[in-house]
C-alpha cells in the first residue's frame, strides 16, 4: 500500500475501485459500481416516461426523476473515468513519495493527516445527509399518499421512496415496498462515497502539489544567503531537479483527472438548477430541506476542486503584468508562477557565477509552463469556473421559471 494517502486507497479498496496486485490487471468487480447504478436508472426513466400520459403532468414531479438520473449518471461517469484512468492515478499515488527526496517527509505526513482528517468529516456529512435524504420521505408519507398522481395508482408505485421507481409489477405492499426503499438508500449511500471519495483524492494530489511548490518557494529565497559557488551551483542543480518533479507529477495529475473535470463545467450547472427550481418552487417544507440538502452536497463538491485548483494557480501562475526587465521595467503578461519567480528576483541571480544563472534560467524557463487542473483541456478549475458554473445554474434556473 502507498505511504500516503491510505485512506483513499482503503476507501476505494473496499468498493471494488482500487486495482490491486498487478495494476493492469482487469477485473469485473471493478465496474459492479456502474452496473448497480445503470440498473437502478431504468425504473426511474420508466416513471418518467409513465408521467407523460398523466392528464395534468407536474412539472416539480418531472424534475424529480431529473434529479436522481443526474445524480446516477454522475456516479457512473466519474466511476468509469476513475477506471479508465486506474493505471495512473495508482501511479500517481505511489509517486507521491518520491518528494521525500526534495522535502521533509514530516512536511507530508503533515498535509496528508491533515488531508484525511476533513475527508472524514466530508464523508460524515455526506452519510448525515443521505439517512436525511432517503428518511425525509417517509415524514412525507401520508402527503404523497394524499397526492398521488394517477400513474402511481396504476402501476403501484408506492410512497416513501427517494425517487419513485416504477417496475413492471405492483410493488405498494409490504415487504416489496420496504425492500425497494432500502435499496434506494443503499445506491444513494453507494454512489455519494464514490463521488465524495474521488473527488477528496482529486483535491487531495491538488494539495499535496500546492505544499510542494511552496516548500520549493521557500528553498529559492533562502539561497539568498549564500555565497559559497560550490555549495550554491550544488544547491541549485537540487532546485532544478525538485521543480521537473514539481511539473512532471502537476502534468500527470492533470492528465488522470481531466476528463472528470468535464462533469463539473458541464452538468453541475443544470442539476443545481433544477434543484434551485425544487427548492423554490415546493409547497412541501420536507422536500425542500432534501433537495436543500442535495444542492449543498453538489456545492460543496464542485467548490473544493475549484478552490484548490485555484490555490494551485495561485503558487504556480502569475496572470498579473510584472516587471520582467530590471533595468527598462519593461512590463509583460505571462503565466508564470508568481512566488517562485519573486523568489527568483530577489535572489540577485545576475550576480552570481554564470553557472548558476545557467540554473537559474531553467526555472524560470520551466516557470513558464502552467500547472492547472483542467477539465478536458477547456477550462481551468478554479475560482472563476466556479462562478462561471453559477452563472449557467442561474440561467438554467431563470429559464425553468419561464417555462413554468
Amino acid at each position: 500500500m502507498p505511504p500516503y494517502l491510505k485512506f483513499f486507497v482503503k476507501a476505494l479498496t473496499m468498493i471494488n475501485m482500487w486495482p490491486q496486485e498487478s495494476i493492469s490487471t482487469f477485473t469485473i468487480k471493478q465496474y459492479y459500481v456502474s452496473a448497480i447504478t445503470t440498473i437502478t436508472t431504468f425504473p426511474i426513466i420508466a416513471d418518467l416516461v409513465a408521467q407523460f400520459q398523466e392528464e395534468n403532468i407536474s412539472f416539480t414531479n418531472i424534475n424529480e426523476n431529473f434529479v436522481a438520473l443526474s445524480a446516477l449518471f454522475g456516479v457512473i461517469y466519474v466511476s468509469l473515468c476513475f477506471i479508465n484512468k486506474k493505471k495512473e492515478i495508482k501511479t500517481l499515488v505511489q509517486d507521491l513519495a518520491t518528494f521525500e527526496n526534495y522535502s521533509p517527509k514530516s512536511l507530508i505526513q503533515k498535509t496528508d493527516e491533515s488531508l484525511e482528517f476533513y475527508t472524514k468529516l466530508f464523508i460524515v456529512y455526506g452519510i448525515v445527509g443521505n439517512a436525511c435524504y432517503g428518511l425525509l420521505p417517509v415524514l412525507n408519507y401520508d402527503y404523497c399518499q394524499n397526492h398521488k398522481p394517477s400513474h402511481m395508482v396504476k402501476y403501484g408505485i408506492p410512497c416513501g421512496l427517494v425517487v419513485r421507481f416504477l417496475l413492471p409489477f405492483k410493488c405498494d405492499y409490504f415487504p416489496l415496498a420496504e425492500l425497494i426503499a432500502l435499496h434506494e438508500c443503499a445506491i444513494c449511500m453507494l454512489g455519494t462515497t464514490v463521488i465524495m471519495v474521488i473527488t477528496m483524492l482529486i483535491c487531495g494530489v491538488l494539495i499535496h502539489t500546492t505544499t510542494q511548490l511552496k516548500y520549493f518557494r521557500k528553498i529559492i529565497a533562502g539561497l539568498t544567503t549564500q555565497y559559497d559557488t560550490e555549495t550554491l551551483e550544488k544547491k541549485m542543480k537540487f532546485c532544478v531537479k525538485f521543480h521537473t518533479a514539481i511539473i512532471d507529477y502537476a502534468t500527470r495529475a492533470d492528465s488522470c483527472f481531466t476528463q472528470m473535470m468535464l462533469l463539473h463545467i458541464t452538468w453541475t450547472g443544470f442539476v443545481i438548477s433544477v434543484l434551485g427550481f425544487e427548492i423554490t418552487t415546493t409547497s412541501n417544507y420536507i422536500e425542500a430541506v432534501r433537495f436543500l440538502m442535495h444542492l449543498l452536497g453538489w456545492l460543496g463538491m464542485l467548490f473544493l476542486v475549484c478552490y484548490h485548483g485555484q490555490n494551485l494557480v495561485d503558487e504556480v501562475l502569475n496572470t498579473r503584468n510584472y516587471i520582467i526587465n530590471l533595468r527598462t521595467r519593461i512590463v509583460s503578461q505571462f503565466f508564470q508562477s508568481l512566488a517562485i519567480s519573486d523568489a527568483i528576483y530577489s535572489f540577485y541571480w545576475y550576480k552570481k557565477e554564470v553557472i548558476v544563472q545557467k540554473y537559474v534560467l531553467l526555472i524560470l524557463l520551466r516557470s513558464h509552463k502552467p500547472l492547472t487542473l483542467k477539465a478536458c483541456g477547456m477550462k481551468v478549475m478554479s475560482l472563476a469556473t466556479f462562478l462561471a458554473v453559477m452563472y449557467s445554474a442561474y440561467s438554467y434556473f431563470t429559464l425553468l421559471l419561464k417555462l413554468t
